[in-house]
């Protein structure tokens, strides 16, 4: 299949809107990365997770325009974990593919969460904001119609207010390229890099000429039903899931529990997809927490860095905790079994991303998460090895 993506007005234009599952139209048009039919499904501390489904990530509005200039008027919402301070990211405008224009995302509201996400209140900051960007003159074909694309800030809440240019604004026509859906944790949410386009499955999805669902939630990659089931009625060519680090580090399965709540959530996303091929992917290296259960903890330092560790008791491993280590074996075990019986399932170590041998290269500055040439070499890894002429799933088979 192809073409994904929904045309929505912001004033008095129409744009295509990518990237996301559905829209909360409350405060003006709110990209969500989970439909709002799962959020009575979600926990009873489930604000986090309400939230972090909100944030952009891989969200994108795409339209045509002869226009040299234009105006965006938004909400962008920052985070706050009980003191801790989210991320602020990037709006960033290409035309024709080309940056063109790049501004860090205004904050006008905040919104407060605890640190277990059994509450949220929001406050607001400023009226919302317009951004100006310049366009230039032509497109790069010598014509005056030229494609662009605004990239949303991908650790952030925003809300979508209006739109208008020196000349009328198209919806762009939906992409043909394969759909690709992708699930994974906070290293696969990427907030860490500045710009929405440093995203790794963003920027591993344009190398390899792929329509993007990003379903990267910091944090909440659980192997939840609900998550299952969406990308189970979600219409997609292939079908990744890079689970682990979040399950090992909320301590949220053992090593009796994990197996059997991995091929339930695969049983799920067949019931949609009986034919499509999936990637299972595990977890890159957690430097110092492979072989120690959750619970995960956050070290402060005076000179303002963290670090983020597993904090549980190793003996525990004995008695059935699940570590990093053994997650990846067992993920493969999953497949293998799966694949024997002619299901087009693969495998991907996440150690081929980022493994022991990459420590003198790379920098996780918080001992968990990549930085922004990180998250491009495990683009790049994922790439060739998913999509790649010699990979699990050759771009060239996906039509």
């Amino acid at each position: 299949m192809t073409g994904i993506g929904e045309i929505v007005r912001l004033g008095g234009a129409e744009v295509l809107l990518e990237g996301h599952l559905d829209i909360d139209d409350i405060r003006g048009i709110r990209p969500l990365r989970l439909p709002r039919s799962t959020w009575a499904h979600f926990p009873p501390n489930g604000e986090i997770l309400r939230a972090i489904t909100a944030n952009g990530s891989g969200v994108r509005l795409r339209f045509t325009t002869a226009a040299t200039h234009l105006s965006l008027t938004l909400r962008c919402t920052q985070l706050y974990f009980a003191e801790l301070a989210g991320p602020v990211n990037d709006v960033a405008v290409e035309v024709d593919g080309r940056p063109v224009h790049t501004v860090r995302a205004p904050i006008t509201d905040l919104r407060r969460l605890t640190w277990i996400g059994d509450a949220a209140a929001d406050e607001p900051v400023t009226e919302p904001a317009t951004l100006e960007v310049e366009l230039g003159r032509a497109g790069s074909t010598g014509s005056t119609e030229k494609a662009v694309t605004v990239w949303l800030p991908q650790g952030m809440i925003v809300d979508l207010l209006d739109l208008s240019a020196d000349a009328p604004v198209t919806p762009a026509a939906p992409s043909r390229a394969p759909v690709w859906i992708h699930h994974g944790s906070s290293i696969s949410h990427c907030v860490e890099t500045p710009s929405p386009t440093g995203v790794w499955p963003v920027i591993a999805a344009r190398t390899s000429d792929l329509s993007l669902i990003n379903l990267g939630f910091g944090g909440q990659c659980m192997l939840d039903p609900f998550v299952a089931d969406t990308i189970a009625a979600t219409p997609a060519d292939v079908i990744s899931l890079k689970v682990g680090i979040n399950i090992v580090g909320a301590r949220s399965f053992d090593q009796r529990t994990f197996t059997p709540a991995v091929h339930g959530f695969l049983d799920r996303v067949r019931r949609g997809h009986p034919d499509t091929p999936i990637v299972l992917a595990s977890s890159i290296l957690w430097p110092g927490s492979e072989d120690t259960p959750g619970p995960s903890d956050v070290e402060f330092f005076d000179d303002g860095h963290v670090r983020c560790y597993a904090a549980g008791d190793a003996a525990d491993v004995a008695r059935g905790a699940l570590t990093m280590t053994a997650s990846r074996r067992q993920l493969a075990e999953v497949v293998r079994v799966r694949a024997a019986s002619g299901e087009p399932i693969s495998y991907l170590d996440g150690l081929s991303l980022f493994g022991p041998d990459d420590q003198a290269r790379y920098t996780l500055p918080d001992s968990l998460h990549p930085d922004a040439e990180l998250y491009a070499e495990i683009a790049a890894r994922f790439a060739s090895a998913v999509f790649g002429t010699d990979g699990l799933v050759p771009r060239t088979q996906l039509g």
